[in-house]
C-alpha cells in the first residue's frame, strides 16, 4: 500500500469519526432540556441553540423569544461573512425582526447606527425584503465594492471584537430557558 493510500485510509477514518460525533451531539441537542441546557458552557450552549433553532422550520414563523434569538444569532454568525447586503440576500426573512431582535438581547452598540444608517438613506429593513438590496442601494453589479452600507459594515466589524453579540444571546437564551426547550 502506498503512502497516499495509507493516508487517504487515515483520512477517511478521521471523517467518519466526526461525522459519528457530530450525529452523536446532534441527537443530544434534540434531547436537551432546560434542565440540562442550565449546565452548558456558553459556547456548548450557543451550539446547541444553533442547532435546535435552525433546524426548526417554524422558528421564523412565530414571533417570541425563539424567533428573537435565531435572528440575533444569524445576524451574529453571518454578518462578518458579508455584511449587511449580503445578509439580506442570504436571510431576508430576518430582516422584518432584526430590529426588534437586536433591541431585545441588549445590542444597543448594533442597533443604534442601524438605525441611523437607514433613516440617513430614507429606507426600511421590510425594504430590504421587498426590494433587495442592489436594487435598493441603487448599487447594481458593484454593490460589494461601492455599498452604501460599507461604513456602516465597517462599524459593525469594529464592534464584533469589542462588544460581541454572542454574550449578549447567550444571557437573554439563560434567561429564557423553559421558552425555549
Amino acid at each position: 500500500m502506498s503512502c497516499d493510500a495509507k493516508s487517504a485510509g487515515k483520512t477517511l477514518k478521521q471523517l467518519k469519526a466526526a461525522k459519528k460525533a457530530a450525529e452523536a451531539r446532534e441527537q443530544t441537542w434534540r434531547k436537551m432540556t432546560a434542565k440540562r441546557a442550565r449546565r452548558l458552557s456558553d459556547e456548548t450552549l450557543w451550539d446547541c441553540l444553533f442547532f435546535r433553532l435552525d433546524n426548526n422550520e417554524d422558528t421564523l414563523k412565530t414571533p417570541g423569544v425563539k424567533r428573537t434569538l435565531y435572528t440575533a444569532m444569524l445576524f451574529d454568525v453571518e454578518l462578518p461573512v458579508g455584511g449587511l447586503c449580503s445578509l439580506c440576500d442570504d436571510y431576508p426573512e430576518i430582516f422584518p425582526y432584526l430590529e426588534d431582535a437586536l433591541a431585545a438581547v441588549g445590542a444597543e452598540p448594533y442597533l443604534t447606527p442601524l438605525q441611523d444608517t437607514l433613516a440617513r438613506l430614507g429606507i426600511t429593513l421590510e425594504q430590504f425584503v421587498t426590494t433587495g438590496a442592489a436594487e435598493l442601494l441603487q448599487c447594481g453589479q458593484q454593490c460589494e465594492e461601492h455599498c452604501p452600507l460599507e461604513a456602516l459594515d465597517d462599524g459593525w466589524y469594529g464592534l464584533i471584537s469589542e462588544a460581541p453579540l454572542m454574550p449578549l444571546c447567550i444571557r437573554y437564551a439563560r434567561a429564557r430557558l423553559q421558552e425555549l426547550f
